[in-house]
């Protein structure tokens, strides 16, 4: 009796410890399948990039380009003119110059659907991490250049999620070209890296995934090496000169190409 008392005991322990196990398992993003596998972040990831409704699938070209406005860009690097000037406003020439691009292009391409989405992004209280400079839509010089003289430098560095909300505006165009663009001089700052962000775009359907490309701007591009390892092309720019002839080599080799 005592033998059989005991057997049972040792079955009910192990019953138990199997269990925690397996909660524990849950926990930690463990199980037999490959959603399972993935962490708490991963799977809010996951969800944060699956489009709420699907827009009609039409060719067409559409980049959603992110631009770092976080404090740190304040600081000064090499101008156009070699002297040292604040980087936001290197950024917001290098916008200007961008939607001259764009615009240059649809003019060119009438026939094809052309939109582009300009975002700034940082952490500040009260406002969103991510905001529009100018909405999605066709490429727009005039607005443009009055948002970008409105854009002040402040707060923290919410890469991840800035790409986030970029990834759900392409995703509302419905064009088969897709591209975001971040430009940003520091590391992440808080909300999700912008590591996995890439690579839960790499887990979303091909018809989703942007091309992801990031140009570190006066920030060294091994900081984003994981980025890079997800999938994304990343380029360094150290100042003005460089960051323009980045950008110009990005759209002219990768974006702005006949299709």
């Amino acid at each position: 009796m005592r033998a059989h008392r005991a057997a049972a005991l040792a079955l009910a322990a192990g019953l138990i410890v199997a269990g925690c196990t397996r909660e524990r398992g849950k926990e930690e993003g463990g199980g037999d399948d490959e959603g399972s596998r993935l962490s708490r972040a991963d799977r809010r990831i996951d969800e944060q990039l699956t489009p709420a409704s699907t827009a009609p699938v039409r060719e067409g070209l559409a980049a959603a380009i992110l631009i770092d406005v976080s404090g740190s860009m304040k600081g000064a690097v090499a101008g156009e003119e070699g002297r040292h000037e604040p980087k936001i406003d290197i950024a917001r020439r290098a916008a200007r110059d961008l939607v001259d691009q764009f615009a240059r292009y649809a003019d060119e391409h009438r026939d094809e659907p052309v939109l582009l989405g300009l975002y700034e992004f940082s952490q500040r209280n009260g406002v969103p991490d991510c905001r529009p400079i100018l909405p999605m839509g066709p490429p727009d010089r005039a607005n443009a250049e009055a948002a970008l003289d409105a854009v002040r430098p402040d707060g923290g560095t919410p890469i991840g999620d800035a790409m986030v909300v970029a990834k759900r505006e392409l995703d509302g165009t419905g064009l088969t070209r897709r591209h975001l663009l971040v430009v940003t001089d520091g590391e992440n700052t808080g909300g999700f890296t912008p590591e996995r962000v890439a690579a839960g775009i790499g887990r979303r359907p091909e018809s989703e995934r942007p091309s992801i490309y990031f140009v570190a701007f006066d920030v060294d591009q091994d900081k984003f090496a994981k980025v890079r390892e997800a999938g994304g092309l990343v380029l360094a720019a150290a100042n003005a000169r460089e960051l323009n002839d980045t950008l110009d080599s990005l759209l002219r080799g990768k974006i702005l190409i006949e299709k």
